[in-house]
């Protein structure tokens, strides 16, 4: 080999073409490596010596097109990665004189065709990736030759169909896939040659349909993935000759019904997962051939009820999830046979009460998951046939009492979870022998008390009893968890620091943010020489003694945000040696009330955000030799060189919203590793055409206002990447401003009212630019060849420019565009074609513009659309096939036009649509049962509009309906609603009397409605997880009457304003222990504050 090695690498260098002496004769090299440079073209003949070439990675780099006998002379190469380039065409004969490679890498290009008989010649080639690409279709010839292809990627493409023959060619291929086209169409013989296929990823298309033999010729396949497509059945006979799947993944589609014969014969099956579709009841004898099944997924359906027996010939069953359904109970022996169940989720139904032997058979059970159901009561012995459980969840519930026996048998439980329940008060034993508890939560419960007794557990490490009423801790409450790492006691009631965190002397992270301590004195964490992380945010600090740090030598975070502390001592932090993050923000930091920051040798981080900083000495960072990031957001002091004249280490500054700053050549002269530099909201007085010339490091920077002459200011910036200019006052730049920046990948360039044109010459050089925002300009023209070198721009910000008319070829070059923002921007009218081949547009705002007439044809490429925003133009119609080719769409906003109806045609080929918005137009009527969409619609718009009537399905979760002429909200009947955020603001309700069946409502707005009598006892009752209440201006006399006690145990935002309640009235309120706000002005009401004894988090 002599002077050559045999492996060669540039990666993530700036090399722009390879050197041909690398491959000198015999030069012996085996590997090239020229990942993440810059390479934009490969000259001839740089192989033609590279016989000994065997591995060519010449991925991320900006390759636009290959050429014949590209790497002839490489004859030995078996690997060939050209992923993540620019490549949109190739040559036929780009291949030629490598015939025995046996991987190509293909992927992250923006190819749309491949030339006929491409890979043929290629005898050894085993693995080939076309992933994310632009592929539209497949011809028959393409995969022709390819006999020895055993893995084949074409997922990420525009595929809409596979014909017969496509895959005739490779008949050893074992793994196929296919996810994230758009496939529509497989023909039933598509596959017919694939008879050693072992895995087939079909997920994330858009069948709505299979043909019932599609997969016959498939006896060894193994995997099968079909999730996130529209299927709605399955022919029984789909699966039949598939004999060795193991595993069946059918996820996010909207299948009513499983038959047991499609999945009789499949007596291998180890895993099947049917999550988020539309079954309601599972046959008895559905599993009964599936002996071997150890993995079973029926999440977020619509299951009411399963019949003890379903799951009798599971014995080898491990993992069971049933959560988001609409379960009421789990009786009945559902689990006698389950002998090797490990992990069974149960949460989001609709559980009441866990009720022993439930969990009968279930004997191996480690974990059990009840989150997010109804329950309100525990049987003592619910958990007794479960003796192996390791972690118990019962989170988010309206559990009040914890049997003191519950745990008493479970020897091998190591994290308990009952956060965001209702829990007063843990009776001294129920967590009695639990020495295997390592993890506690009882966050989130109505705890004001905790003692010694509670909390024995000599092993416990983790506790967390934030949001809660602890007002404070026994002396001895900790003593019993010895062991313990973290303490979280975030937004409790405690005035001071607890004394006995001091028995826990192995802690590291302790919680205390957001209670009310004032003060800390000194010695107060001297015990706590393992403690590495102290935050005290939100507490309104009043002093802070001198000594207060002692003994905390091992902390390296500390934080007390949001405080107005006296410090009593400049030498505060003199124990804090090991400190690397200091978070100091909105502390009335200034040069009269200050501490020395020197001692802080160790520190990394540092943020001074809303601080006035007047009077600090600019000298005050200059001993902080390790620090790498600072923020100081928001201060009232000028910056300049002498506040950072030796910082060697630093990498990001943030001066955002400062008084002006003049930016000369010495500013950052002390700081030459800066990264990253934030100067947004502060007006630049001048900026020096070697203010950022010497930070070759620079790969971020914000920046502006600035009003004087922009120089070329970027020129010894290569590095950056990332780089915003806000209100610049810019009116045009020299044609090379940014070319020595070839590596931005980020660019905003807006606020700028004089800057009319964009020019083409500007973005010659940005082969890498991704994000392009030019929004608030007065750009008026949009030139055809504008994008002609930014081929992998992904979003792209047009927004509050004085556009108007848009050429039709405008976006022909940016055909890798997933966002594109044309909002505000004057348009009357759009081009049929001007989105064409933006078939990867995920993305689309049009909003407030003065469209009136929207042609058929006008989004008839974006197949990948999911978000359509057409709010506030002028459209009176839409053409009933306007969106037929978007069938992903989820979110379409139509607010604030003149529509009257929809036609029925209109989201037909949604089948997925889940957010609309319908504001501001003039329906009288609104039926969403009658919808295409019914089924899958979760948030409705429909404020202001003249509506006498609204009627929703019980799927929907958000309706707001504001400035109408309702009385009721209507809805097909059913058992369940969803429904969690309702707005009838400005209605004509009387009564919430159509309401009270939303039991899973979390906000609701009546707000000027006239409802005399607003029931709280009725409210409590019938909304359990009420935050939000908003009833002011309603006319409101009574709140009911007050027979049982009752408390409205999550509300924490209540307005009553404005009404006509008296003291007597508003006394009959129940507990609200959690309420935040309170508004009742404007009633008949004096000593209102005597009511607030009652709220506790007021």
């Amino acid at each position: 080999m002599g002077l050559w090695p045999s492996h060669v690498t540039f990666e993530n260098s700036s090399l722009s073409a390879i050197p041909q002496t690398v491959f000198a004769k015999s030069s012996g090299v085996e590997t090239f490596n020229a990942s993440g440079c810059d390479i934009y073209e490969l000259l001839p003949k740089t192989f033609r010596h590279a016989a000994d070439l065997k591995y060519l990675y010449l991925d991320n780099n900006r390759l636009r097109k290959t050429y014949g006998s590209m790497f002839l002379g490489a004859r030995s190469l078996e690997l060939l990665s050209l992923s993540k380039n620019q490549l949109e065409t190739i040559d036929p004969q780009t291949f030629r004189g490598i015939s025995y490679v046996q991987e190509i890498d293909f992927s992250g290009n923006l190819l749309r065709t491949l030339p006929d008989l491409f890979f043929a010649e290629k005898p050894k080639l085993k693995k080939l990736s076309l992933a994310d690409n632009f592929l539209q279709e497949l011809k028959k010839e393409t995969f022709g030759e390819m006999t020895a292809l055993q893995e084949l990627d074409l997922s990420g493409n525009m595929l809409r169909a596979l014909v017969a023959g496509t895959f005739d060619g490779p008949w050893q291929l074992e793994q196929l896939l296919l996810q994230n086209n758009r496939l529509e169409v497989i023909e039933a013989t598509a596959f017919e040659n694939l008879v050693k296929l072992r895995g087939l990823n079909l997920s994330n298309n858009n069948l709505k349909v299979l043909p019932a033999t599609v997969f016959n010729s498939m006896g060894v396949l193994r995997e099968l993935e079909l999730q996130q497509n529209y299927l709605s059945h399955l022919d029984s006979a789909t699966f039949e000759e598939n004999l060795r799947l193991v595993m069946i993944n059918l996820d996010n589609n909207t299948i009513a019904t499983l038959q047991p014969a499609l999945i009789q014969n499949l007596t291998d099956l180890q895993r099947f997962s049917i999550e988020y579709n539309q079954l309601q009841e599972l046959d008895v004898q559905l599993f009964a051939h599936s002996t071997d099944l150890k993995r079973l997924w029926l999440s977020g359906n619509f299951l009411r009820h399963i019949n003890p027996g379903t799951f009798d010939t599971l014995e080898q069953l491990e993992d069971l999830y049933l959560a988001g359904n609409l379960l009421s109970t789990f009786e009945g022996g559902l689990f006698r046979n389950c002998s090797e169940l490990k992990e069974l989720d149960l949460g989001g139904n609709r559980i009441k009460r866990l009720v022993a032997g439930s969990l009968e058979g279930a004997s191996k059970l480690q974990k059990l998951t009840i989150d997010k159901n109804e329950v309100t009561e525990i049987e003592e012995h619910f958990l007794n046939d479960t003796p192996l459980l390791d972690t118990f969840s019962a989170e988010d519930n309206f559990i009040r009492n914890i049997p003191v026996g519950l745990f008493g048998k479970l020897t091998n439980l190591t994290t308990i979870i009952l956060s965001d329940n209702q829990i007063k008060e843990l009776a001294p034993g129920t967590f009695e022998g639990l020495e295997s508890v390592i993890n506690l939560h009882l966050n989130r419960n109505q705890l004001k008390h905790i003692n010694a007794s509670l909390l024995n557990l000599t092993n416990l490490e983790y506790l967390d009893l934030s949001y809660n009423f602890i007002r404070e801790l026994d002396e001895t409450a900790l003593e019993g968890v010895p062991n313990l790492v973290t303490l979280d006691l975030e937004s409790n009631r405690l005035d001071r620091i607890p004394s006995a965190i001091n028995k826990t002397i192995k802690l590291d992270y302790l919680g205390l943010q957001r209670n009310r301590i004032s003060r800390l004195e000194s010695g107060q964490f001297s015990q706590l020489s393992s403690l590495l992380t102290l935050n005290l945010d939100g507490n309104k600090i009043a002093t802070m003694e001198q000594g207060c740090f002692r003994g905390l030598q091992s902390l390296t975070m500390l934080a007390f945000v949001n405080a107005t502390p006296e410090y009593e001592s400049l030498d505060l932090f003199n124990n804090l040696q090991n400190l690397t993050q200091l978070f100091m923000e909105e502390t009335n930091y200034t040069g009269l009330n200050s501490v020395r920051l020197d001692s802080l040798q160790s520190l990394d981080i540092l943020s001074l955000d809303t601080n006035s900083l007047i009077g600090v000495d600019p000298g005050f960072l200059s001993g902080l030799k390790n620090l790498t990031r600072i923020s100081l957001k928001k201060s009232s002091i000028r910056f300049n060189a002498s506040y950072f004249g030796s910082i060697p280490n630093l990498e990001y500054v943030a001066f955002t919203s400062n008084e002006s700053i003049a930016l000369d050549e010495t500013f950052f002269a002390g700081a030459p590793s800066l990264q990253t530099v934030e100067i947004q909201d502060t007006l630049l007085e001048s900026i020096s055409v070697n203010a950022f010339r010497r930070l070759a490091n620079l790969t971020e920077l914000y920046i502006g206002p600035f009003k004087g002459e922009l120089k070329d200011i970027f020129t010894g910036n290569e590095a950056l990447k990332t780089l915003r200019m806000k209100q610049m006052s810019i009116t045009t730049l020299p044609d090379h401003f940014f070319w020595a920046n070839r590596r931005l990948d980020t660019l905003t360039i807006d606020g700028n009212p004089n800057l009319c044109e964009l020019k083409p010459a500007w973005f010659k050089h940005m082969a890498y630019l991704d994000y392009l925002d030019v929004s608030s300009n007065n750009i008026s023209e949009l030139s055809t060849d504008l994008f002609d070198n930014t081929p992998v721009l992904h979003q792209l910000y047009l927004a509050e420019n004085p556009l108007r008319v848009l050429d039709v070829g405008v976006f022909r070059k940016v055909g890798a565009l997933t966002v594109l923002d044309l909002e505000d921007t004057l348009l009357t009218d759009l081009p049929v074609g001007i989105f064409d081949g933006l078939f990867k547009l995920e993305e689309l705002f049009l909003g407030n513009n003065k469209l009136s007439n929207l042609p058929n044809g006008t989004f008839r490429e974006l197949y990948s659309l999911r978000m359509l925003w057409l709010s506030n133009n002028s459209i009176e119609h839409v053409d009933p096939f306007l969106f037929a080719d978007m069938p992903r769409l989820k979110e379409i906003s139509l607010d604030d036009n003149r529509l009257t109806s929809l036609d029925d045609r209109l989201f037909a080929a949604q089948l997925a649509l889940q957010n609309l918005h319908l504001s501001g137009n003039r329906f009288v009527a609104f039926d969403l049962t009658t919808m295409p969409y019914a089924s899958t619609l979760i948030y409705l718009a429909l404020d202001t509009n003249q509506l006498r009537s609204v009627k929703i399905t019980p799927g929907l979760e958000f309706l707001t309906a504001d400035d109408n002429q309702l009385s009721v909200v209507e809805t097909s009947d059913s058992d369940y609603y969803r429904l969690a955020t309702l707005s009838v603001q400005n209605n004509s309700f009387s009564s919430l009397d159509s309401i009270y069946r939303f039991d899973r409502l979390q906000e609701l707005n009546v707000t000027l409605n006239r409802i005399a009598v607003l029931d709280f006892a009725m409210i409590a009752t019938k909304f359990p997880r009420l935050t939000v209440l908003n009833a002011s201006v309603c006319a409101v006399e009574s709140l009911g009457r007050t027979d049982n006690p009752y408390e409205l145990k999550e509300l924490q935002h209540l307005d009553l304003s404005n009404n006509t309640l008296t003291k007597a009235e508003m006394s009959k309120m129940g507990k609200m222990p959690r309420l935040k706000t309170l508004f009742s002005a404007d009633n008949r009401i004096h000593g209102v504050l005597r009511l607030l004894d009652r709220l506790s988090k007021f």
